[in-house]
């Protein structure tokens, strides 16, 4: 133990010196945000049932400090190796108080069962973190005193490994965050490495792979460890799983990683972030819808709108990304309203079509409506019918043959697929439909709204007013 306490001794000030050297540099390169940046050294032992953790964060900013503690810790103190350098945690272990110490070492237990770690188990958001905080360097020292042996991963690039007596030392560092670890019971290869990835394999790549994965350059993005299986686990973070090898599926987990690490995609549908790093990737990513639909924004961009529509997307970085956000960047990027995310996020797979949007103010009979919509397609005018029918005192539903609209003393149906709809139990043929369907709402056209529902629609340059015109017979 003797030993191995003077090389994590050695490896810290060498790390040490590392950091600061890093840190400046790329402190220099910041811009101003609401974002803090610091680094970390991570202290993991293992021991039978439990995760020791001693997490060291330096490079920290003077003012108060939130602490997100890893839900499943226990015993969280300040670090015993080094009570003096947590003298800003306040009493209620919550966060850092303002001060003028870069420096804090935190400590807390990860329990796990007291069998010993299954082989492939991943455990999940285990280390402490920072509220708008973004590591720019992290290291992490792993200390198996269990004498079980394996493989540890976690994404970030593999300094160094040795086997002891008494412990088995594995050593990991490079930029940005990490949120899991990995281990394995059976060691597996090494059969590609560099600084975007390790691929670990059953068996070596050919060397077409090999230089493909070579050139495959993507500026800005941290490492990840990429392992091979045939059985289905989902990525952790840095830590990502893949049943092919091959330069198209490798190059897809890579960049999918990193845009969820760069971005917040809380409650979005799992084509958005595939849209997203296509765009800032210039690459074509993806499930068929996603593809789809970055092709139909792709056709319809000029090279300045897609400029600054990609612009916007880089300034997302660190927030929340929603289908609305979306819509409202691209709206701006084109210089008409659209709210074509929100609609193929209520579309299943299907695809609603690029439409754009009146965004005049819309009054029925003299009131003010937040939520009618007014879209254009081919050359035609359409309304969002239901919010317009319920002011005008109908109700409508979607039923077994069309979509139903009622009143007291008049009924319609729309079959919706066939040239007629029905009024008051009488057939009418039709050219054209009145009422359609784009994502989960239905629209009318204008001249079918004037027709079939009495009113009239009245536009300047200020508001658009729909005014009933006489009692319903």
């Amino acid at each position: 133990m003797k030993f191995a306490a003077s090389l994590f001794s050695i490896l810290l000030v060498i790390n040490g010196v590392m950091l600061a050297f890093q840190y400046h540099v790329y402190s220099d390169q910041l811009s101003e945000d609401e974002s803090l940046h610091y680094n970390q050294d991570i202290d993991v032992v293992y021991q039978k049932g439990k995760l020791i953790v001693h997490h060291h964060l330096s490079s920290l900013p003077e003012e108060s400090i939130k602490l997100i503690w890893p839900a499943k810790s226990i015993k969280k103190a300040c670090s015993s190796d080094d009570k003096n350098n947590c003298n800003r945690l306040n009493k209620t272990l919550t966060g850092l108080q303002k001060g003028k110490t870069e420096e804090q070492t935190l400590s807390y237990v990860i329990p796990v069962s007291k069998k010993g770690l299954k082989s492939g188990q991943i455990l999940r958001n285990i280390f402490l973190t920072l509220p708008k905080g973004t590591p720019v360097h992290t290291t992490v020292h792993i200390t198996d005193e269990t004498h079980t042996g394996g493989q540890w991963i976690t994404g970030l690039p593999e300094i160094d490994s040795k086997k002891m007596v008494l412990v088995q030392y594995t050593m990991f560092s490079g930029n940005g965050p990490v949120t899991s670890l990995y281990w394995q019971k059976n060691k597996m290869k090494k059969v590609f490495t560099n600084d975007q990835m390790t691929l670990y394999g059953k068996n070596n790549i050919s060397g077409d792979l090999s230089k493909s994965l070579k050139g495959l350059e993507l500026e800005d993005f941290e490492h990840v460890a990429i392992i091979e299986t045939n059985q289905k686990r989902h990525s952790a973070g840095r830590i990502l799983f893949t049943s092919e090898i091959n330069e198209k599926t490798l190059e897809q987990k890579v960049i999918l990683s990193q845009i969820h690490q760069k971005y917040k995609f809380n409650t979005t549908p799992s084509w958005v972030p595939e849209v997203v790093a296509s765009f800032l990737t210039e690459r074509t990513l993806g499930t068929a819808k996603a593809q789809k639909m970055i092709g139909i924004l792709k056709n319809y961009m000029n090279q300045d709108q897609l400029a600054e529509w990609k612009k916007g997307l880089e300034d997302m970085q660190g927030k929340e990304v929603t289908t609305t956000k979306l819509d409202n960047l691209l709206s701006d990027s084109l210089s008409l309203k659209t709210s074509f995310f929100d609609m193929n996020a209520n579309n299943g797979k299907n695809i609603a079509p690029l439409l754009f949007e009146d965004n005049r103010p819309i009054y029925i009979n003299g009131l003010q409506q937040n939520n009618v919509q007014v879209i254009f397609k081919d050359g035609r005018i359409l309304y969002s019918i239901k919010p317009i029918l319920k002011k005008l005192g109908y109700t409508s539903k979607v039923g077994p043959h069309g979509f139903y609209i009622t009143s007291e003393t008049r009924s319609f149906r729309f079959p919706m697929d066939e040239p007629f709809y029905v009024y008051n139990e009488h057939r009418y043929d039709i050219v054209s439909q009145p009422i359609e369907k784009y994502g989960n709402q239905y629209y009318i056209e204008e001249a079918w709204l004037v027709r079939l529902f009495l009113v009239n629609v009245e536009k300047s340059d200020k508001r658009i007013d729909i005014k009933t015109t006489k009692n319903e017979s």
